[in-house]
């Protein structure tokens, strides 16, 4: 297997299942600061120039939710067995990238705008921030009666959770009002395989 990879919380979904796993994978690293994800060599790989991109064989496999469902159904491991199951996970990664990502990459800016020395666009991570709290919200009720998102067991699907919930308590945003979060979210990050995956400067 190979990944195209740029330590950035989409890719890092898939690296810190890829050590979960504990999966021998080449990493290919794609520089987006520099543009590399825009050049013919990528957008040959992508056409969407987007990060990460997984190559099993002849499968080449975009979007980091479809990648950790691949490599729960490929392994076996950290994903589970019955079709119900398989769908609460499913559920709870479309939940991800619905409703928790967009306003996280609003609040993201800040960080984006510090890295780039530019001015922070103050309305939409004012909009972000203001967004934030309905769905973390359905998180904590989540959490408060279940350790990980799919129960008493680790999952591919909290590997998708924790980049997130990172990066938006990195950019400033308090959890103080969501404990069982925050709690869970320090327990991912105490994982050994979380400590291993690389990240940005600061995240």
């Amino acid at each position: 297997m190979k990944l195209y990879h740029f330590p950035s919380p989409n890719p890092q979904k898939v690296t810190f299942a890829l050590l979960q796993l504990g999966l021998d994978c080449e990493i290919i690293p794609v520089d987006l600061a520099k543009g590399e994800q825009r050049q013919s060599a990528f957008l040959a790989v992508n056409p969407f120039g987007r990060v990460p991109v997984l190559v099993d064989g002849d499968l080449t496999l975009t979007e980091s939710p479809a990648i950790l469902a691949y490599l729960g159904e490929k392994t076996g491991r950290l994903w589970p067995a019955s079709a119900a199951g398989r769908a609460e996970a499913l559920k709870w990664l479309f939940f991800l990238s619905q409703h928790i990502m967009p306003p996280a990459g609003e609040v993201a800016l800040r960080i984006r705008a510090k890295v780039l020395g530019i001015a922070p666009d103050e309305a939409t991570i004012s909009h972000g921030e203001n967004a934030l709290p309905d769905p973390i919200r359905i998180l904590e009720g989540r959490l408060t009666n279940s350790k990980w998102m799919l129960g008493d067991d680790f999952s591919l699907v909290d590997c998708a959770y924790c980049p997130i919930l990172n990066v938006v308590e990195k950019t400033g945003f308090s959890f103080a009002e969501f404990p069982w979060v925050s709690a869970y979210l320090n327990a991912i990050r105490a994982r050994p395989a979380w400590k291993e995956t690389p990240k940005l400067p600061g995240l």
